[in-house]
């Protein structure tokens, strides 16, 4: 046995063939690591949880444990086999300490300490856990004589969550060991930026009572460059009515503001007026909406608000992660991972790499923990970040305590998901200091009729707190109506795309639309691919949006169109999937949708008139919202679609609120967790929620396109070989997502390859089968092109 102190965390991380004892070597101390993760990991739990001891208490002793196994002498033995450029044996080291927590019954450390790299485990994985009791006994006996302060003293009192029979007891426990892993993990890791850096960067405070001044005066600035009238005083009222809320009582919230009605704005005043309300209360603001575009445009108009550098993006979409990014040859034959796969060591090149990754601007590290105070994501990086049991993912959860998260389009949440993201949020909101503000001019039914059944698992009625009276939401919605009620399909008429062209130009030319200028959703990409190629034919001022479209295409011509409309009087014809439905700033006196779900016809008439230029020329509602049945009767969203064809039998209008109700009522009756995501929460399988919890389909593979910036990266990708995270921030931008058999489709047609023999980044490379207006064509280059 070697028994020699002292005991390293790691190796030097600017020097790794540099042993301990070599001049300038940097190694980092055992015991100063384990003591700086248990000081973090307690500020963290104490800054998401300060009243409960238990749960402070709980994460600093994990933080003292997460590394007891590398007192370990393999482990020891594999650092200097590391820095000598070979390695014999490979030690584990997380189990250890894991094991001490199950010997005293710390369930809640165990999962933490055992996950604290690999990644939460489930339960069943505990039991053998106490195999390892030896090793564990050795290795606190050489943290004591190591001096590691408080490994000896007395475990906190137990939660008694962890014992309870009942299922709502059991979820919380679930979220509170996620919260708790998440303590050790960023502890973790910080602690290792500490000592690279010498210092750890750390965010500005959310300072709410500055950044709400500084938010009224911008609004005060648009408002006097409003005229006078309903729109201004709406708009006003909408404003003080969020100000006036902001001191309530509560934790959940409902903003049903319509179009047009400042929602961007006010919903930020409502959040930062109750964080100056309530200063120890709220740490910061999150904004969660649905798509880049969104992400994109109101991260713009916060820019503007709020200063440059307010709100730090973090998008989802990109090429990967950091763990799994490929290495080069010698760095593989280098590397090793442990039998759990925690650790890995690296070769000089790679660690050369990491350092630079390390020697990166806050922002960077507030994207990968979320600590700052004010944080723009998407729906599916926040709510997978809770249900995932990615190392990586749970970093981040305990920054979300004591947060005020403005859901935006929160309409877009998926049915099959409901009942675990309600009581997920459920948990957050009564354990964690979180509240939310539920943002859309179509609210969905969260809260249950008095006679659901039982299995309906919706909050009970009161709940959820609005935010405008019934009265003022009434009146708003009478001042920023745009649209007339909807011409409906007439029964059995259902339109080709020819006839959907024709009636596009007969829209825009014989009813005398103005400027000719008609906005078309189809809820395919091989329509709205069809329709625009007919009408290419005989237009030139005619647009296409979709996703085979990477994200930088579609914002560049979204602006375009912006612009056009804005600058001339000029037709424009814009045929698009439904990517544009859901807070685009669009505007267009005639808007044609496909029969969708009723929610998606509803924020179709938003992109009409939009600006009210036509309904204040004509002092009533102006905007014309013509439905109609697609021949193919394509639709990803059937069963919502037929929901709405149901209730029109008995009625439907856009500008109702019960007729919104009755729609989320119907769609909610069923299917609210057909995956039984709630079940796996209640035995603890946390990597089976995880693999079951995806709010999207994400069986599409990423591919980079020669658009823009695209074809320089795939160049300096196919050059060098591998990826950081600069570069896989900005690939996000430059990508477009295949289904498997698209996938199979383009690769076996050339049209696109891996960037590198070893690697796993695809390309399209040829320009020819990228189009300026389609995007990635998946036929033959110098064929007739067709979208899929």
């Amino acid at each position: 046995m070697m028994t020699k102190e002292p005991f390293y965390a790691r190796t030097d991380p600017y020097n790794p063939t540099l042993l301990p004892d070599d001049p300038g070597a940097h190694w980092q101390h055992l015991r100063e690591h384990l003591l700086g993760a248990a000081r973090c990991a307690a500020e963290f739990a104490h800054n998401a949880k300060p009243d409960d001891q238990s749960f402070i208490d709980t994460a600093q002793r994990s933080g003292l444990l997460h590394d007891l196994g590398k007192y370990q002498d393999g482990f020891q033995q594999m650092l200097r086999d590391a820095a000598n450029g070979h390695i014999k044996k490979r030690t584990s080291h997380a189990p250890i300490g894991a094991c001490h927590a199950l010997q005293n019954a710390k369930h809640e450390a165990a999962f933490a300490v055992y996950g604290h790299h690999a990644g939460l485990h489930k339960a069943q994985a505990h039991k053998d856990l106490l195999k390892n009791a030896s090793l564990a006994t050795e290795c606190l006996n050489r943290a004591s004589e190591d001096h590691l302060d408080g490994i000896d003293e007395p475990w906190p009192a137990p939660t008694p969550l962890m014992n309870s029979s009942s299922n709502n007891d059991k979820k919380r426990m679930d979220l509170r060991i996620r919260m708790l892993s998440s303590c050790v993990i960023d502890a973790d890791r910080c602690d290792c930026i500490r000592h690279e850096l010498g210092a750890l960067p750390t965010a500005k405070p959310l300072d709410a009572s500055h950044r709400l001044d500084r938010l009224l005066k911008y609004i005060g600035g648009l408002a006097a460059n409003c005229p006078d009238g309903p729109i201004k005083a709406g708009r006003r009222d909408a404003l003080n009515a969020c100000l006036d809320a902001a001191g309530t009582d509560g934790n959940m919230f409902a903003l049903p503001l319509p179009t047009g009605a400042g929602k961007t704005l006010s919903s930020m005043a409502f959040a930062l007026k109750r964080a100056k309300c309530f200063p120890e209360r709220y740490r910061r603001v999150f904004v969660v909406v649905p798509f880049l575009s969104v992400i994109e445009q109101n991260a713009a108009v916060y820019a503007k608000a709020l200063g440059k550098n307010a709100v730090v993006e973090h998008h989802s979409g990109e090429l990967g992660s950091l763990d799994t990014m490929p290495r080069t040859e010698e760095g593989r034959k280098r590397s090793i991972s442990e039998n759990d796969g925690n650790e890995t060591f690296q070769t000089a090149d790679e660690k050369d790499l990491e350092k630079r990754l390390y020697d990166r601007p806050r922002d960077d590290l507030a994207r990968e923990n979320w600590d700052a105070p004010i944080i723009m994501t998407t729906t599916v990086r926040f709510f997978e970040s809770l249900f995932s049991n990615a190392a990586s993912d749970l970093r981040r959860l305990h920054n979300i305590a004591r947060s005020i998260v403005i859901l935006d389009e929160v309409q877009t949440l998926p049915k099959g998901f409901l009942a675990p993201l309600l009581s997920m949020m459920d948990a957050l909101s009564r354990d964690f200091g979180v509240d939310f503000v539920f943002c859309t001019a179509t609210q969905p039914a969260f809260e249950k009729p008095h006679e659901a059944r039982d299995r309906d698992k919706r909050f009970e009625q009161g709940r959820i707190l609005p935010i405008i009276s019934p009265t003022l939401h009434a009146r708003l919605s009478e001042t920023f109506r745009r649209v007339i009620e909807p011409i409906w399909p007439s029964k059995d008429d259902t339109w080709s795309s020819e006839r959907i062209a024709e009636e596009i130009e007969a829209e825009a030319t014989e009813r005398g639309t103005r400027s000719g200028r008609v906005l078309t959703i189809v809820n395919t990409k091989r329509l709205a691919a069809d329709i625009f190629a007919q009408l290419r034919e005989t237009t030139e001022y005619c647009w296409h949006l979709s996703t085979r479209m990477c994200a930088a295409h579609r914002l560049t011509t979204l602006e375009t169109i912006k612009a056009h409309c804005k600058n001339t009087d000029l037709p424009c014809r814009l045929i698009t999937t439904q990517l544009v439905e859901a807070g685009v700033d669009l505007d267009f006196p005639v808007v044609m949708r496909a029969m969708a779900p009723f929610d998606s016809i509803v924020q179709a008439a938003g992109r009409c008139d939009r600006e009210g230029r036509e309904t204040s020329r004509l002092g009533a509602p102006a905007g014309r919202l013509i439905v109609f049945e697609p021949e193919d009767n394509a639709t990803p969203y059937r069963s919502q679609t037929d929901i709405t064809r149901a209730l029109l039998l008995d009625g439907l209008s856009l500008h109702t609120p019960k007729d919104v109700r009755r729609y989320f009522n119907r769609l909610y009756e069923d299917d609210q967790d057909p995956k039984n995501i709630d079940n796996l929460r209640l035995s603890f399988d946390f990597p089976e929620v995880s693999k079951q919890f995806h709010l999207i389909d994400d069986r599409t593979k990423a591919v980079l396109v020669p658009y823009g910036d695209g074809k320089q990266l795939m160049e300096e990708l196919r050059s060098t070989q591998h990826i950081d995270r600069d570069i896989m921030r900005r690939a996000g931008r430059f990508q477009v997502g295949l289904y498997p058999h698209e996938f199979n489709l383009a690769c076996e047609l050339g049209i696109i390859t891996r960037l590198w023999p070893e690697g796993d980044i695809w390309g399209c490379c040829m320009q020819e089968n990228y189009d300026e207006y389609l995007g990635l064509i998946l036929d033959r280059p110098g064929v007739t092109t067709a979208m899929m």
